[in-house]
């Protein structure tokens, strides 16, 4: 791969870690754009690998503080939703996953910037968890839709139900890839490189992000994500 491309999403990954950390999501958002602009061929497997090390982080310092049911109801809905998205990784070329993450992130970034919102039942979990297997496993993006719909919860409760929810739906999108044979050693190894800078974000960086404006970190999340999906889909067009 191009050093600068790996450089580059190795930035987006530092500062998505920070922004995770101080808002609950924010990884997702900055380096999965970066990956299917930069190296699409890298699609879904480093996402999912690079967020891997930060939720597990944030789940085991959060541990005692997540909502329990929520996490399942989200967890066991995400499995008929992992295998539609592994079926779609199956079948599809790079180009074509680059295309479907720029469109998912738009949606994500559109739904965020417009203020949607949904409450949290026991129906919104269903439906939230199988979307996010089916976005988390085809393109890396099973946080948008878990942060849609925790969109006006704030605290440490918030944050660790979403980590516990990453990784125990990362491992189960992980494994369901892997016995269907779409996991490669190039994907793996710049995933867990992606990871480290995850973990750098978190140490070194989140402690200065946290003492910002959260309305203007999260203006610059959504610009940060719209335009990198923006050029990521007309690279897909024009590539297809």
């Amino acid at each position: 791969m191009d050093p600068s491309a790996v450089a580059a999403i190795l930035v987006a990954a530092f500062v998505g870690a920070a922004m995770q950390t101080a808002m609950g999501f924010g990884a997702a958002f900055t380096t999965v754009p970066m990956i299917a602009l930069l190296a699409p061929e890298l699609l879904p497997v480093s996402a999912i690998v690079a967020f891997l090390p930060l939720t597990i982080v944030m789940a085991w310092r959060g541990r005692a503080l997540a909502d329990r049911e929520a996490v399942a109801r989200l967890v066991v809905a995400r499995i008929p939703g992992v295998a539609i998205g592994t079926w779609i990784v199956a079948t599809q070329d790079a180009n074509v996953l680059a295309g479907i993450v720029a469109v998912a992130m738009l949606l994500a970034v559109l739904a965020a910037a417009r203020g949607w919102e949904v409450a949290v039942t026991p129906r919104s979990l269903a439906a939230v968890g199988f979307l996010a297997g089916i976005t988390g496993t085809s393109a890396g993006l099973g946080g948008p839709p878990l942060a849609l719909l925790y969109r006006h919860h704030v605290g440490e409760a918030m944050r660790a139900t979403l980590a516990a929810t990453f990784v125990l739906g990362i491992t189960i999108s992980l494994t369901t890839l892997s016995v269907a044979g779409q996991v490669t050693a190039t994907q793996l190894r710049h995933g867990a490189l992606f990871g480290i800078a995850t973990i750098l974000g978190t140490l070194l960086a989140a402690p200065l992000v946290a003492r910002l404006s959260t309305a203007r970190l999260r203006s610059g999340l959504l610009a940060w994500a719209g335009f990198g999906s923006v050029l990521a889909l007309a690279r897909a067009l024009a590539k297809s």
